[in-house]
């Protein structure tokens, strides 16, 4: 895939990876302002349901109680998404400035992370395949991290560039006096 600097034979690696980046940048971007419209609409819409006259007085705690549990159900579903997009979305701004600024040093926590996250979602989809009724969501996050391994590829090799440019970047002269 990435040969001698170059994607596919004819785009610098540099580029690529910074188009990814700006993709993952603009998807986990919407999943966050999804995430929290979302919340905002499910906190809307349980507020209403709370306040709905009930006829039967015997069943009224029973459905306050229901509406409760599921108010702290969405909640804490919506926290994990919003907390986990929100990383992801700093991680990949991270990764957009750390190939235009040249830092090396961002694009290599960009590549811990993306690592660190490829191990969880394959230890995730081997148990969800063994402990699982239906191996298809399995299947279906190792096909992910496979296609992810490839954009990791291309981030390290866009971090080796970045490292074999700034060799002498904060180079100082020797000067010697006599």
């Amino acid at each position: 895939m990435c040969n001698k600097g170059k994607c596919l034979h004819c785009i610098p690696v540099e580029n690529g990876c910074l188009v990814l980046a700006i993709i993952s940048a603009i998807g986990t971007g919407l999943v966050l302002l999804a995430t929290i419209i979302l919340g905002i609409l499910s906190a809307t819409g349980l507020i209403m349901a709370s306040h709905q006259p009930n006829p039967d007085p015997d069943s009224r705690e029973f459905t306050q109680a229901f509406i409760g549990l599921a108010g702290i159900a969405i909640g804490v579903v919506l926290i994990i998404v919003g907390v986990a997009s929100l990383i992801a979305f700093i991680f990949s701004v991270l990764l957009c400035n750390g190939i235009c600024k040249r830092r090396p040093g961002q694009v290599k926590a960009y590549f811990i992370y993306g690592v660190l996250i490829t191990i969880l979602t394959i230890i995730a989809s081997i148990a969800q395949m063994v402990n699982g009724d239906n191996p298809a969501p399995g299947i279906g996050g190792l096909v992910g991290c496979v296609i992810y391994a490839a954009f990791l590829t291309l981030v390290h090799e866009t971090y080796t560039k970045l490292c074999a440019g700034a060799v002498f970047k904060n180079h100082i002269r020797l000067v010697e006096d006599y």
